[in-house]
C-alpha cells in the first residue's frame, strides 16, 4: 500500500512500488488468471473488513453466496494465521494483522515516523485532535490519529475508511494537490462516489480554489459544530501523499482560535513535508 494511489509510471505520476518484471510476455497481460482459493480468502477478508459486527460462518457463506462447508477450511487457515478471530458464540471478525502488515510497509512506515511527533505537537498547541489520511483503493484511510488533550474533542477512529467522495475534506485536498493526469483520475472517482450530481468542470473549479489557497477550511459536511481544516503533505515526488485534517470543535475552555489553529496546521504540514524530502517551495 502507498500513501496515494500508485498508477503506472508516467510523466506526472508516482512510480509503482515495485518495478515490473523485466521480461513479461505482453500477450499474457490480457489473460485473466484465476486462483479460486485465494479469491475465497480475499472475499472473506473484504467482507469482514466492511462488517460492523462479527459474522458467523453461515452468515459469511450467505453473503458470499457460497456453501458453509466450502469456507470452513479457509476460515480455519485465516484464524490460524491470525487474520481473523472468533468473537462471542462462533462469530468471526478481523484482527489487526492486516493493519500491522500495512504499517510495516516502508513508505507508510516512513510517513508515520515523520508525521506522528509533529501531529502530537499540533494537538498540544491547538487543543484539538488531528488525523492523517491517505487515498487507497478508491477510499480515504485514516493511518494516524492524535486525540485532543482536552477532556472533550472530536476525533476520527484510527483505521477508519470512507468512500472517496467530494463531501470529505481529505478527498478534496488529496485531489486538489495532484498533477493533471492523477487529478483527472481522482475527479472521476469523486464524481462516481458522490451522492449528488456534479459536473467535472465544477469539481475541478473547486479543487483549483483549494490549490490556490493552499489548504481547505469550511464547516464540516458530516458533523455540526465542527470546522474542517485540512492541508496537504508532500514528499519528494509530485502530488500530495497525504492530507492532515484538524476537525476544529469550538469549546468554551479552549482559547485557540480557528485562524490560529489553521496556522499551526500549515506549519505542521510544512514540517512533515520537509521531513519526507519535499522541496522547500512545497507547502
Amino acid at each position: 500500500m502507498r500513501p496515494v494511489v500508485s498508477p503506472s509510471p508516467a510523466r506526472g505520476r508516482r512510480p509503482a512500488l515495485a518495478a515490473p518484471l523485466a521480461a513479461v510476455d505482453e500477450s499474457a497481460a490480457t489473460v485473466a488468471y484465476t486462483a479460486p482459493a485465494l479469491e475465497k480468502g480475499l472475499d472473506i477478508l473484504e467482507l469482514l473488513a466492511g462488517a460492523g459486527e462479527s459474522l458467523s460462518q453461515t452468515a459469511i457463506a450467505q453473503r458470499l453466496e457460497r456453501s458453509a462447508t466450502e469456507l470452513f477450511r479457509m476460515l480455519a487457515v485465516l484464524e490460524r494465521r491470525g487474520y481473523v478471530a472468533r468473537h462471542g458464540v462462533g462469530g468471526y471478525r478481523l484482527t489487526l494483522r492486516l493493519f500491522e502488515l500495512a504499517h510495516q510497509h516502508p513508505p507508510l512506515k516512513r510517513l508515520l515516523s515523520v508525521a506522528l511527533p509533529a501531529m502530537q505537537e499540533l494537538a498540544a498547541a491547538t487543543r484539538q485532535s488531528n488525523h492523517l489520511v491517505i487515498h487507497f483503493a478508491r477510499r480515504i484511510l485514516v493511518v494516524a490519529q492524535v486525540d485532543s488533550p482536552e477532556p472533550m474533542g472530536f476525533a476520527v477512529r484510527l483505521g477508519a475508511h470512507f468512500p472517496f467522495r467530494p463531501d470529505r475534506a481529505s478527498s478534496r485536498v488529496l485531489s486538489a494537490f495532484q498533477p493533471e493526469p492523477m487529478q483527472r483520475e481522482l475527479v472521476a472517482e469523486l464524481l462516481a462516489n458522490g451522492s449528488r450530481a456534479r459536473s467535472a468542470a465544477r469539481v475541478r473549479e473547486e479543487l483549483a480554489g483549494i490549490a490556490r489557497q493552499g489548504f481547505y477550511m469550511a464547516p464540516s459536511d458530516t458533523a455540526e459544530g465542527v470546522t474542517d481544516l485540512c492541508a496537504p503533505v508532500f514528499d519528494h515526488s509530485e502530488g500530495a501523499v497525504a492530507a492532515l485534517t484538524l476537525p476544529y470543535l469550538r469549546q468554551r475552555d479552549v482559547a485557540v482560535s480557528v485562524p490560529a489553529a489553521r496556522q499551526s496546521l500549515l506549519a505542521t504540514v510544512r514540517r512533515i513535508s520537509a521531513g519526507l524530502g519535499a522541496p522547500a517551495t512545497r507547502g
